[in-house]
């Protein structure tokens, strides 16, 4: 009996799929993740092991250059992403001041000769904030453009940076100032 019920449980699972295309929660390492725009060369994030949500998680620390920068994710979640669209990008947020506060690109995704991006309706606060879009063209994704908030991407722009995902970019500084800090958790490309 109990064989049984084992493999009935396997072969449902099996059915399932994985949960995301692409997941970090940073529990034993910094899983590849960088830091850009951040000074020359870019420091590399910080693993802390505790104050998570719930545990690991990584931090990085403005140098002071005058650009925004952001958390960049590692390989496993570049590629072939087309399978993720229309379901949700996820991560936790949260930062050390909440005072002088400045606007920018708050996810970058770049793919197929093509930028897409998404900005937060409200800035992460001092504790843990979690953010989620879907991956689809009601979710309010803009073309990426340097002079500013570029026209809506449509469902053909985003499954063309899907299909080719070179760049996953989320922006750590939102205080307008020098030291300031923001920590990542918990992201995932391609949740249900």
């Amino acid at each position: 009996m109990r064989v049984f019920v084992v493999v009935a449980l396997a072969l449902l699972c099996s059915a399932c799929g994985p949960a995301a295309y692409a997941s970090s929660t940073f529990e034993g390492d910094s899983e590849g993740w960088t830091i850009s725009n951040n000074g020359e060369p870019p420091p590399l994030p910080t693993l802390e092991r505790e104050g998570g949500n719930p545990a690991g998680h990584l931090c990085g620390k403005d140098q002071g250059n005058g650009d925004i920068w952001y958390f960049v994710a590692p390989q496993k979640f570049l590629g072939n992403a087309g399978g993720s669209f229309g379901k949700r990008l996820t991560f936790d947020l949260k930062q050390g001041s909440i005072f002088n506060q400045v606007r920018g690109r708050d996810v970058v995704l770049n793919g197929g000769g093509l930028a897409v991006t998404w900005f937060f309706k409200f800035a992460p606060g001092l504790d843990w904030t979690p953010y989620s879009v879907r991956l689809d063209a009601e979710s309010g994704w803009k073309i990426d453009e340097p002079t500013g908030m570029g026209a809506d991407a449509t469902e053909a722009d985003l499954k063309t940076v899907l299909s080719d995902l070179r760049s996953v970019r989320i922006r750590g500084e939102f205080f307008d100032g020098l030291d300031d800090t923001a920590c990542i958790d918990n992201v995932y490309l391609g949740r249900d």
